[in-house]
């Protein structure tokens, strides 16, 4: 393990570079004799990319992303991981495969140790410090993902809050980011990001961890739920979970990313909500990431739904057309930046947005088609490549209008209630407003009659149907957060894979 006692033989002048031959290759070092002409630090971003294409997005987002590059000490190329939970992970399960991947670019064949942060002595991790806050290296512009994508960046460290594209779909979550991150306070203590996959939750979540941790904080934590449920389970089968008792004991910002993956145990769940308890009465703060809202997790007890409900609770949303020209271009900026002859005209751009309402990972997915499909297989870039990207993003399939039932399933979910009650006598607001949305919509979407769309409802007269139809006109008209809140929800029924045709 590296600690201040093992580097205490180190040297190091004002700028804390290694003076002692122990040390190299750090990450400001080109540093002959790394493959050549190529740095360590060149190595490690090789590396990474071979990784992301063996594990996947979704692993390597998880395990790998975050790990960082910091020196070589000792004839070890040493990379930390941001906890001992990680590390420990990262070493059970893919440590084999970056050393393999690390052999294969490294003539010198140094071998690799991941570390925890926290295990590493201070003198040692100053070395990363020029790529530990930032965009990691070969990075350019905003990362594409923008408000947009979870994870999709492919890499951890470039998610923070400057690179994060915000529009309205994701203004509050954004703000409220933006206050954690400068230690204002946000009135509450635990604060819930809710929203589909692919909107930038993580994002948001990578992005306070990074600006705290880059202001000093040492008692912040990131955590996936895979990383919760993984510790517990591993302490429960040793029979002892002090290790994880400690660790999110002493921490004061906590982040849980897809907090509902953990709702369906039961036992992971009240383990949790103790640490939640405890990490509140001691003044913190648990930033959650859900992709439903607290009031559909059926999963939690009443207490756990108030102590959720009690907080604040931010709605990301799919990105509204605006924002998704601005993912696009990023994304293509991005690519043209190593690869100059990639030219997205803005007529593309627009055909993008328009025709993929769709999460950020999905837009960021169409661009990357079309530039292996032109560029990398040295085909024209045209209308045509970009057309087919259209396609691919769409599974293959055009977009239909929706179905009511499609249209009662969106609603539903959006509002946290049930098809039934849409579809009921009963008039309360939480259920009437909904049900006149979706009538209206249903009208607007689909070639269905007044009278098909009332026997939907409940077999409601025709008449009922018209009635929601003209007093949703006249409110969008004269109300703009109405307008929005409808046009968000249509938004999610165009985007829903129902709509695609042969699905």
């Amino acid at each position: 393990m590296i600690n201040k006692q093992t580097t205490s033989r180190f040297s190091f002048d004002a700028s804390g570079n290694a003076l002692n031959s122990a040390v190299a290759g750090h990450s400001n070092s080109g540093g002959s004799g790394f493959g050549g002409e190529q740095g360590a630090p060149e190595i490690w971003q090789a590396v990474r990319e071979q990784l992301r294409g063996q594990l996947g997005d979704t692993r390597f987002d998880n395990w790998i992303a975050r790990l960082q590059f910091v020196a070589e000490v000792d004839g070890e190329i040493l990379i930390s991981a941001a906890s001992e939970l990680e590390r420990d992970r990262v070493n059970k399960d893919f440590a084999h495969l970056i050393q393999q991947a690390w052999s294969s670019a490294d003539p010198a064949g140094r071998r690799i140790r991941v570390e925890a942060r926290e295990c590493i002595a201070p003198e040692i991790l100053a070395l990363a410090k020029p790529a530990a806050n930032g965009v990691s290296r070969g990075a350019a512009g905003k990362s594409a993902l923008g408000g947009a994508a979870d994870g999709a960046s492919g890499d951890g460290a470039s998610q923070t809050l400057d690179s994060f594209l915000a529009g309205d779909s994701n203004q509050v979550a954004h703000g409220i980011a933006r206050r954690i991150a400068q230690g204002q306070n946000v009135a509450a203590q635990i604060v819930t990001i809710v929203g589909p996959h692919g909107v930038g939750k993580s994002h948001i979540a990578h992005g306070v961890e990074h600006a705290l941790v880059a202001s000093g904080r040492e008692d912040v934590l990131y955590l996936s739920a895979e990383d919760f449920l993984v510790s517990y389970v591993e302490g429960v089968k040793r029979g002892d979970t002090s290790e994880q008792r400690t660790r999110m004991r002493k921490t004061r910002v906590l982040m849980l990313d897809d907090f509902q993956f953990i709702c369906s145990r039961p036992g992971t769940l009240l383990e949790f909500f103790s640490h939640v308890r405890a990490i509140i009465a001691s003044g913190g703060l648990v930033i959650l990431t859900c992709d439903q809202a607290p009031a559909a997790l059926e999963q939690l007890d009443d207490r756990m739904r108030d102590e959720i409900q009690g907080g604040v609770v931010a709605r990301i949303d799919l990105p509204e057309p605006a924002l998704r020209r601005q993912i696009v271009r990023a994304k293509a900026e991005e690519i043209r930046a190593a690869n100059p002859d990639f030219v997205l005209e803005d007529e593309w751009i627009e055909l993008l947005a328009e025709r993929l309402p769709a999460s950020g990972r999905v837009l960021q997915g169409a661009v990357r088609n079309i530039f292996v499909g032109t560029i990398l297989a040295e085909q024209p870039l045209t209308r045509a490549a970009v057309e087919k990207a259209v396609q691919l993003a769409l599974g293959g399939a055009v977009l239909r209008p929706p179905k009511i039932d499609t249209i009662k399933d969106v609603t539903a979910k959006t509002y946290s209630i049930s098809k039934h009650d849409l579809e009921s006598e009963c008039r309360k607001r939480q259920f009437a407003r909904p049900r006149q949305f979706a009538m209206y919509l249903a009208r607007k979407m689909t070639n269905c009659s007044y009278p098909q769309i009332g026997r939907m409802f409940g077999d409601r007269d025709h008449t009922t149907v018209l009635f929601a139809y003209r007093k949703i006109s006249a409110l969008v008209k004269a109300d703009t957060s109405a307008a929005e809140e409808l046009r968000q929800l249509e938004q999610r029924i165009q985007s829903d894979p129902r709509n695609l045709r042969g699905a």
